[in-house]
């Protein structure tokens, strides 16, 4: 039988578990050893640039990795994917999304949304030897290049494919700590990316703040703005997602109106280009109301 290539396995059945040599590396992940040198080695080997972002009203500074580096980061990517992760990360993790993580908040009574801020600049390089030396077991020299290979600037950067999973692997030991604590309070805790969600019948005060404090002791900070606290709500948002007390999921208003302006837009006859892009984004919307009707389905027949 063909194995999958989606296939999970633990953490120490991964190709990089107590990896030592170089030659080995270099053959995993698919250059030479004289090119895994070079990227290791040389400069300029990123694109930095301001996208400004509409969601949030300013600016994003994008790192962008040259295609040969990229071409590693991806396979650095596709193998660590492969490891099991704990239920409570929605991202980045195989059959999870936002809408699942919006879904394990459903009948909450209270709800508490935190943002870590700027977590891939925060999250720096020696976390991601750490790692791959205490973690893995690789040899240091492994560790190292790898590391080298993931991070811009001493941190993990904005345009690496690589970089959503290596944020939670970087922060492996945080998250399992601050799973415990949740755990302890009868609540309910999901990690997307750098979205965290706790809800529960009551979530106190002093459990946000233990939280907190283990974002502390590794260096990262929530962002007070973007918190959110939800209690006897007959619905409350979740990664972009309503979800309501009675177990059903719906997009935000905010969505349907972007639907409406869509379809508005392509009925005035507007340019083909722009046409092409409002087209797709449009699409775009009718397949994530189609994802949240399957799983509301899913949910009345179980």
């Amino acid at each position: 039988m063909r194995k999958s290539k989606y296939a999970r396995y633990e953490l120490d059945q991964s190709p990089f578990y107590c990896l030592k040599s170089k030659a080995k590396l270099a053959k995993l992940l698919r250059v030479s050893q004289i090119k895994l040198k070079l990227l290791t080695n040389t400069e300029h080997l990123y694109v930095e640039s301001d996208i400004f972002d509409p969601e949030r009203g300013k600016s994003r500074r994008f790192e962008k990795p040259r295609q040969d580096l990229k071409c590693v980061q991806t396979r650095i990517e596709e193998l660590l994917k492969r490891i099991k992760v704990p239920n409570y990360i929605h991202a980045p993790a195989k059959g999870r999304s936002y809408i699942s993580n919006a879904k394990a908040h459903v009948n909450s009574t209270e709800v508490r949304s935190l943002d870590i801020e700027k977590y891939f600049p925060s999250t720096p390089a020696r976390r991601i030897d750490w790692f791959f030396r205490k973690q893995m077991k690789c040899s240091s020299d492994v560790a190292n290049i790898l590391a080298k290979l993931s991070t811009f600037k001493d941190h993990l950067p904005t345009g690496s494919p690589s970089s959503p999973i290596l944020s939670y692997f970087a922060h492996i030991d945080m998250w399992k700590a601050i799973n415990e604590i949740v755990d302890l309070a009868n609540c309910t805790l999901t990690v997307y990316i750098d979205d965290v969600t706790i809800s529960g019948d009551r979530v106190p005060g002093e459990l946000i703040w233990q939280v907190k404090k283990q974002f502390n002791r590794y260096g990262l900070r929530s962002n007070k703005k973007k918190e959110k606290h939800y209690i006897g709500k007959k619905s409350y948002e979740v990664t972009g997602i309503i979800a309501t007390k009675e177990g059903e999921l719906k997009i935000p208003n905010r969505q349907h109106l972007k639907m409406y302006r869509c379809r508005k837009l392509l009925k005035l006859g507007i340019r083909y280009e722009k046409g092409k892009d409002m087209l797709k984004r449009l699409r775009g919307l009718k397949a994530q109301m189609q994802q949240i009707r399957k799983v509301n389905n899913s949910s009345i027949e179980t």
